[in-house]
């Protein structure tokens, strides 16, 4: 059985492996990074190191990031790199395994979905949306040190 942990984007629910995540943040930090995807907000300094911060819901919609600082972050290894993945909330833990996603949903970011109180939850595939920051212009795995 697999664990995922549920994050809230306005009022979407989605779920991202844990295995894949390294923490939760509830404040954080914002510097400008100039250059770089859409969808990202900056960069913000994490456990020692300085990486991209994701604004997740822009990134799932291809849109650009909205200037915000409400939310916390997500600390997730993503194609082998730290990414700081702003969402609105992030709360409880789901285990279950997954199944796939249904035909009639257009969610090429999603590696599956499980059910959570009656309600199907999509799974983010974390390599999906690295190869559309890295697409976008973003770098991953260059988070320096601090």
């Amino acid at each position: 059985m697999t664990e995922y942990l549920r994050v809230r984007l306005g009022d979407r629910w989605l779920g991202l492996r844990v295995d894949q995540v390294v923490e939760v943040v509830e404040e954080f930090e914002r510097l400008d990074a100039p250059g770089s995807h859409p969808a990202v907000m900056g960069v913000t300094p994490i456990k020692q190191r300085v990486v991209p911060l994701v604004q997740l819901a822009a990134l799932i919609e291809d849109d650009a990031a909205s200037d915000t600082s409400h939310g916390m972050v997500v600390l997730a290894r993503c194609s082998g790199a730290m990414v700081a993945f702003v969402v609105d909330d992030a709360e409880e833990l789901v285990r279950e395994d997954p199944r796939p996603v249904p035909e009639t949903w257009q969610l090429p970011w999603a590696s599956g979905v499980v059910q959570h109180e009656g309600e199907l939850i999509p799974i983010v595939d974390l390599e999906v949306l690295a190869e559309r920051l890295v697409a976008g212009g973003a770098e991953l795995g260059n988070e320096h040190r601090r």
